[in-house]
């Protein structure tokens, strides 16, 4: 009886001991996230809980604080505004989740989230939650009591990273749009975004498509109950759309989408719709680094048009006109003299064109040849036909032989299930010095779709910092090692 009461007191402190260590980490170490994207999350709970009088909430995702400026948004309709989208990869619910506390009698509430299927769900993600709450554990009270079990069960991770940053004497900093100090007190993003900076004026890695599929009923119940919610509170909830680069619309989309789409939307949803989705198909160069972010051109333009959608919904005139900017051009580079001649590389792979303007200006990475498939190891060619490679496509890299991949500095995206059905694959090496350089889809969190559970991603030790706090590839940050 004494030894087994004694194995039972063995089997509990096993227990309770990393318990207390993933307690002490989350509660007693200093923050180690509020630089990053996610740590804005606390700045735009506070401006929202601290307007006592009739406001106007705009919800979604990045493509909020990318693309509305809440201050010109004020000067149009004449009501203070709050700028509430911050990440996709917390997911839509977590913001409708907070706004709940801070509802209060004429408030208008926009929701607009991304047109995606992941932000048309109740996806939600511990980990990103869990960073954002770092530099104000209060935040985890708002979050919905339905998330506290993948909470508990994110702890774990968020405490291991947590911990390994701070003993590397390393919280994340990012450079650049993505730190939190590229927010003003309003919540909207002040760093400038001066013209389109993709490489091919848009995201392959995320295409855009108007169907009813992309939106879960979960979703759809979960929204209505909130609307109920806010009506109770004297508030009205109203339906709209993010900004969408024209460039990454599927090709096979047509007017008809659109309006089934929207109709879809009108029928299922309880907040009224008071937007056209096709009004908030924007010019390429309008967006900024992803096909829902806008340049500062691009902001203006957006606020205007969502504004005048407010205002004819309250049966109001936008107090001021707005000039509208030129789409910016983007500057030439003084490195496009590149030599993409010949690659030896590439005739372990198979490609797809580009095409821009009816030329062909490139090619994507679609597979691989059947030389690259006998192959323990491959690296992407920089050209083909004379031509520079640019993204790599989905299930590119299936093999029954493929162990190690380097993947080249020249590749501007990886598009999800690129890795997929690769059971031998152990190694990615991404050798761009700049994870902005190689980017990846960080709204569907997709990139290791069928990809082997103990594969990794490995990046130079210098910058490692770099891409686990990266926009892109930060959601990707357990799968990310040094060299």
């Amino acid at each position: 009886m004494k030894k087994a009461f004694i194995k039972f007191l063995c089997i509990l402190l096993c227990i309770l001991i990393p318990f207390a260590a993933v307690i002490s980490a989350v509660l007693l170490m200093p923050s180690q996230f509020g630089n990053t994207f996610l740590g804005a999350l606390s700045l735009k709970t506070e401006r929202l809980y601290s307007i006592d009088e009739p406001k106007i909430i705009v919800i979604g995702g990045s493509s909020v604080p990318f693309g509305v400026d809440t201050k010109l948004m004020e000067t149009l309709i004449g009501m203070p505004c709050v700028n509430f989208g911050l990440y996709a990869t917390l997911g839509t619910k977590v913001m409708l989740d907070i706004s709940r506390g801070a509802i209060g009698e004429g408030d208008i509430i926009i929701i607009a989230p991304e047109t995606d299927p992941q932000t048309y769900s109740l996806y939600f993600n511990s980990e990103s939650a869990w960073q954002a709450c770092d530099t104000d554990m209060s935040l985890l009270k708002k979050i919905g009591s339905d998330n506290y079990d993948d909470m508990l069960g994110g702890a774990w991770k968020y405490a291991v990273q947590k911990t390994k940053y701070f003993f590397a004497k390393e919280p994340l900093d990012p450079e650049g749009v993505y730190n939190a100090d590229s927010f003003d007190e309003y919540g909207d993003i002040i760093y400038p975004r001066e013209y389109n900076i993709m490489e091919l004026g848009y995201d392959p890695s995320l295409t855009i498509k108007f169907s009813s599929d992309i939106i879960s009923e979960d979703f759809i119940d979960y929204v209505n109950e909130y609307v109920d919610f806010a009506k109770s509170k004297g508030a009205k909830v109203y339906f709209s759309f993010a900004p969408m680069n024209e460039d990454a619309v599927a090709s096979d989309t047509d007017i008809e989408d659109l309006e089934a789409f929207a109709l879809f939307i009108k029928e299922k949803f309880d907040a009224e719709v008071i937007s056209d989705p096709n009004d908030y198909i924007y010019l390429g160069g309008y967006f900024y680094d992803s096909n829902f972010h806008l340049n500062d051109a691009g902001m203006i333009m957006h606020t205007a048009n969502l504004s005048e959608d407010i205002a004819k919904a309250l049966g109001k005139e936008l107090i001021s006109d707005v000039q509208i900017p030129d789409v910016p051009e983007k500057p030439s580079q003084g490195g496009d003299d590149e030599d993409f001649g010949y690659d030896e590389n590439e005739v372990y792979f198979e490609f797809s064109e580009v095409v821009r303007d009816g030329e062909v200006i490139g090619y994507n990475i679609t597979g691989l040849s059947e030389l690259g498939k006998a192959q323990n190891s491959v690296m992407t060619p920089r050209a083909y036909e004379g031509k520079r490679i640019y993204a790599i496509e989905s299930g590119a890299f299936a093999s029954e032989n493929a162990e190690e991949i380097y993947i080249t500095d020249n590749i501007s995206s990886i598009n999800d299930g690129a890795f997929a059905n690769a059971p031998k694959l152990k190694k990615v090496h991404i050798l761009a010095e700049n994870p902005d350089d190689t980017t990846v889809n960080n709204v569907s969190m997709g990139l290791c779709d069928g990809m082997a559970e103990d594969a990794r991603f490995y990046v130079g030790a210098d910058v490692y910092y770099d891409f686990v706090s990266n926009y892109f590839w930060g959601s990707y940050a357990d799968k990310i090692e040094k060299e």
